[in-house]
């Protein structure tokens, strides 16, 4: 009894970790200017050099965590959910998404040089 409870718990474990795998997506840029796109899961996406585009705001719904790293970078998180994190990083960067109001929620930036086209 004690090794099929053990076999049930190890199976268990097994799928709450791929659940997590299946719901989140790891982009990797490289050191070029380049255009990075989400995916329709929770995406980290690390731009790393370069002038890069940061796309993600296709899909709704998710939290993206955007890394511009260095390089005049522009951030797009501008997909309807308030739950997306913009890190500008080094250089001149312009960071787009859904602004607080009022006290409410908004997706959050981090050295972000222009939100939604205004400087900080």
């Amino acid at each position: 009894m004690r090794r099929v409870t053990l076999m049930l718990a190890a199976m268990a474990m097994m799928v709450a970790l791929f659940a997590i795998a299946a719901y989140a997506a790891d982009i990797t840029g490289t050191e070029d200017t380049e255009t990075l796109n989400e995916s329709n899961k929770n995406d980290q996406i690390h731009a790393l050099a370069g002038d890069d585009t940061i796309n993600a705001q296709t899909y709704p719904n998710d939290t993206d965590r955007v890394h511009g790293n260095d390089g005049d970078d522009t951030i797009n998180v501008n997909d309807g959910d308030t739950s997306d994190i913009a890190y500008g990083g080094e250089g001149t960067d312009k960071c787009n998404g859904e602004l607080s109001n009022f006290g409410g929620n908004g997706d959050e930036f981090i050295s972000c040089e222009f939100i939604n086209g205004v400087a900080q």
